[in-house]
C-alpha cells in the first residue's frame, strides 16, 4: 500500500518463465474491467521486440486507471448535448433564411401547419352554401399559395360572420401536376384561405376546416378552391352524419 493518500500502489507478481518472451522493459501496466461493471484486473501490454525482457525485481511503468462511472457520464453529457446541438441546428435550420424564404414565396412558414385545422374527407351531406374560386383569381403564382387577391374571399368570410354553421371547410383541388407536390400545393392553399377568414372575420374559427384534395378530375382544366358551408346539425342528424373529425 502506499505510504500517503495520494501514493500509488506497488503490485507485485509471480510471472511464468514463459512470459519473458513478451513482457519486457517498455511493457506497461493498468487496471481494466470486464465491462463497465465487471470484475478488474490487471494487464500487461507486449513489449517492442527490441527490448529487454524484464528481470526479477523489475518494475516496469503502469496508467493511471479510468474512472469507468465518470466515463460512463461523460458519455451520458456528450450525448446529450449531441442531441441538443442537433435540436439547435434543426431549429435555426427550418428558421434560415433561405428554408424561410422557400416556405414563404408559397404562403406559409412549414409542413407542420398544414394538418393543424385539416379533415380526411368531406361530409357526406351536400352544403347548403358554396363559394368558388378559381386559385388564379386569388393566389400570385400557379405553384404557390400565397394570396395575391383577397378582395373576392371577403364574401365568404362576411356569410360565415353573420350566419350561424355547422361546418365550413376550405377545399382545394388541382387539374394537374405530380401527385406528392399537388397534394402539398392543395394543403397549403386551402390552410392560406382558412388562416385568412379566421383571422379577418368574427366567426366560430373552431368549426373551419380545411382539406387538400389533391389532383381531381372535377377540377376540369384549371385549379378550384371551394368554401363549403354545412349548416348545424340537430342531435338526431347528428348522430346520423357525424361531422369528420380532426386528425
Amino acid at each position: 500500500m502506499p505510504s500517503q493518500s495520494d501514493g500509488k500502489v506497488t503490485v507485485v507478481m509471480n510471472l511464468r518463465s514463459a512470459t519473458r518472451n513478451i513482457i519486457k522493459k517498455d511493457s506497461h501496466a493498468s487496471i481494466k474491467t470486464e465491462g463497465l461493471l465487471g470484475d478488474k484486473y490487471i494487464e500487461i501490454s507486449f513489449g517492442s521486440p527490441k527490448a529487454d525482457a524484464v528481470q526479477n525485481g523489475d518494475t516496469i511503468a503502469s496508467e493511471t486507471p479510468k474512472d469507468f462511472s465518470e466515463q460512463a457520464r461523460a458519455l451520458t453529457d456528450e450525448a446529450q448535448a449531441g442531441v441538443a446541438a442537433f435540436r439547435d441546428n434543426m431549429e435555426a435550420l427550418q428558421h434560415s433564411f433561405l428554408v424561410r424564404g422557400f416556405f414563404e414565396k408559397r404562403g406559409y412558414n412549414s409542413t407542420t401547419e398544414l394538418s393543424q385545422h385539416a379533415i380526411s374527407h368531406l361530409p357526406a351531406h351536400a352544403p347548403t352554401k358554396d363559394f368558388d374560386y378559381d386559385t388564379k383569381e386569388i393566389f400570385d403564382k400557379p405553384d404557390g399559395a400565397k394570396l395575391k387577391n383577397k378582395k373576392p374571399l371577403d364574401e365568404a368570410g362576411k356569410y360565415l360572420e353573420e350566419n350561424t354553421f355547422g361546418l365550413a371547410v376550405v377545399a382545394s383541388s388541382e387539374s394537374k401536376g405530380d401527385t406528392d407536390k399537388v397534394r402539398l400545393l392543395t394543403e397549403a392553399r386551402a390552410k392560406v384561405v382558412r388562416d385568412y377568414l379566421a383571422q379577418n372575420f368574427k366567426l366560430e374559427d373552431k368549426r373551419l376546416k380545411t382539406i387538400g384534395l389533391g389532383k381531381t378530375k372535377d377540377a376540369g382544366d384549371s385549379s378550384k378552391l371551394v368554401i363549403l358551408i354545412y349548416p348545424a346539425k340537430t342531435p338526431a342528424q347528428q348522430a346520423q352524419h357525424p361531422s369528420p373529425p380532426s386528425p
